[in-house]
């Protein structure tokens, strides 16, 4: 990575500054208990899910302090909500760390989303609402355009298509629980992807909003299987994959 975390959170920062309102951009108080901690908890996985932030890389808690001047507690607490959901390890005496799945634990991973997200869109196919279907079909328009023009937030914004769904699903739990497993699944991505190019789905998920359209949550569930078989497939999952070197792993 050719740009400091400090530099990278700031641009990220300036980016989106430029996209909303001055109120919306400001880190003034917008939402929760620590709205500052929201922002760079969100900076932090938007980095991950366009591929700048990589597994194995460090987390520095003084960098990230003083790029967004807040105290290094602050830091803190956002680095272990990664942690909490498994975003994160902490190494003794060295700090935090982007984790690096092995790939016995991406199979895992990746069959446990796969079923989960088949259970999700039942839901979905029985609560999506009109204002659902717009926003669905809104995004994939974004994520359409961000595809043909390759831009930098064109994997972002594919991972967060599948976070809509979960919020779809109207279970706050459910939602928590997808959503941190599709996080798992972009590190999986950076470590195993054989190709280093966007892979674009987006047919696909206009696909599966046409099966949420008209609540046919098996056909719904039958294009997502093709889905996970493109992403899967874009991957070597291989065992001693996992034993080549780690190009993004600090000096030790």
């Amino acid at each position: 990575m050719s740009l400091t975390l400090k530099a990278e959170l700031h641009e990220a920062d300036t980016m989106s500054r430029n996209e909303s309102s001055p109120s919306e951009g400001s880190i003034s108080p917008r939402r929760g208990k620590f709205p500052v901690e929201d922002i760079i908890y969100d900076r932090i996985i938007a980095l991950i899910m366009e591929k700048h932030l990589r597994p194995g890389q460090r987390l520095n808690e003084v960098k990230l302090a003083a790029a967004y001047d807040v105290p290094r507690s602050r830091a803190r607490r956002v680095l272990e909500r990664l942690k909490d959901e498994e975003i994160v390890t902490f190494e003794l005496n060295k700090g935090a760390f982007l984790s690096r799945p092995s790939a016995e634990e991406a199979r895992h991973v990746f069959e446990t989303r796969r079923h989960l997200e088949y259970a999700g869109l039942s839901l979905i196919c029985e609560r999506a609402t009109n204002g659902d279907l717009d926003l669905l079909r809104e995004h994939i328009l974004a994520e359409q355009r961000a595809f043909s023009e390759q831009r930098r937030d064109a994997n972002r914004l594919a991972g967060e298509f599948h976070d809509l769904l979960a919020q779809m699903t109207k279970n706050p739990i459910f939602e928590k629980l997808l959503i941190g497993l599709v996080r798992r699944c972009v590190l999986i991505q950076s470590v195993y992807e054989v190709e280093t190019n966007s892979l674009c789905l987006t047919s696909e998920h206009s696909q599966i909003v046409d099966a949420i359209e008209a609540k046919d949550a098996q056909a719904a569930i039958k294009v997502m299987a093709q889905h996970f078989d493109h992403i899967i497939g874009s991957l070597d999952l291989r065992d001693d994959r996992e034993r080549e070197t780690d190009v993004y792993a600090l000096p030790r």
